[in-house]
């Protein structure tokens, strides 16, 4: 079945879902990428450990980035955090999440990062290389070359990877919001590594939710540019399966849309620390994404008939949404909130 004809999932992903210790602070972190104070919620210990897996009352902020209906920021503050996350393991751990944005001047970030380190302050910086932007053959000192530069940022709480653009627009990935300190988009895509997992739990994405499949490559070792072996702390000779899925009104090209969801599979064979326990409703730092559906309760069952897991019944998250919890056959968790009930919060 391909993607879109299900009809569950609206949009791309909708928001990435953040444990903090204090909100005043994380608020203010991501102002400066252009993110602002949308919606306040919270829940009771009972309710947030049935919907979330995690008992232990919840305060929660979403923030909103510009007209985006997606690549949004949910902010928890737990009574009872369950550990201090994926801080600053790497990026090479089973369970690993991290989002991207675009900046219109990445070495804004690596300034930052350099200067934040200098005085003390806990932050990994994977420097940038230049990757192709689109199939069109290079001619340096002749034309325009549709590069884009990539890094990213490890800090105790945010996982980041940053990229900025040039000579290729991309209008609809992403939307950069000049008033801010950084000069960022909203999140473009969202990421998950995995192990050992079998290739066709991944129809779960396209076939059962309805996402587009975009991308399903076996990345050999040679495949894997210098920033990826980086990110990726690759050993030589290594690769991964990448799966990569789309806003079902996504058409490629230059008409692609952000709110890509990119799964990352080792082999079975590959030494990556289990750390899915530390990516967890309940943790400090990526804890959880989200997915707007058509109809909340029809994708609840349909989701369950597929074999998706851990499954919570769809009741009112702390922003007042139907909402569920469920764990796709690939392992990774995600949460389902009703469409028409976030919409009218957008407006």
């Amino acid at each position: 079945m391909a993607g879109g004809e299900t009809g569950h999932v609206r949009g791309g992903a909708f928001d990435v879902c953040i444990g903090v210790p204090d909100l005043v602070e994380a608020i203010a972190y991501w102002e400066l990428f252009g993110y602002r104070v949308g919606d306040i919620g919270a829940l009771d210990a009972t309710s947030a450990d049935r919907l979330y897996g995690h008992s232990g009352a919840l305060q929660a902020v979403r923030m909103w980035h510009q007209k985006a209906d997606h690549g949004l920021v949910r902010l928890w503050q737990w009574e009872n955090p369950s550990g201090p996350g994926l801080g600053m393991a790497p990026f090479r751990v089973h369970g690993s999440r991290w989002s991207a944005m675009e900046l219109d001047r990445i070495a804004r970030m690596i300034a930052h990062a350099k200067y934040h380190a200098a005085q003390g302050g806990e932050v990994r910086m994977f420097h940038p290389d230049v990757l192709p932007g689109s199939g069109t053959p290079m001619a340096p000192f002749r034309r325009e070359l549709p590069v884009a530069m990539e890094m990213a940022v490890v800090q105790p709480l945010y996982r980041q990877v940053l990229f900025e653009r040039a000579d290729f627009p991309s209008p609809l990935y992403g939307a950069v919001n000049h008033d801010c300190l950084m000069r960022a988009s909203q999140f473009t895509h969202v990421c998950v590594i995995l192990c050992g997992v079998a290739a066709d739990a991944f129809e779960f994405y396209d076939r059962v939710l309805g996402l587009q499949r975009s991308g399903d490559f076996k990345l050999s070792w040679a495949d894997v540019g210098s920033s990826g072996k980086d990110i990726f702390e690759l050993r030589e000779g290594e690769g991964f399966h990448m799966f990569r899925f789309d806003d079902p009104r996504s058409e490629g090209g230059v008409n692609k849309r952000s709110g890509r969801i990119i799964l990352f599979n080792f082999s079975a064979d590959s030494e990556l620390e289990d750390m899915r326990i530390a990516s967890r409703p309940g943790a400090w730092g990526h804890s959880l994404y989200s997915l707007r559906v058509a109809d909340v309760e029809a994708t609840h069952a349909t989701a369950a008939a597929s074999g998706a897991g851990a499954q919570s019944d769809v009741m009112v998250n702390e922003f007042g949404e139907r909402s569920f919890v469920a764990t796709a056959p690939d392992g990774t968790p995600w949460c389902f909130v009703a469409s028409d009930d976030t919409l009218a919060l957008a407006a």
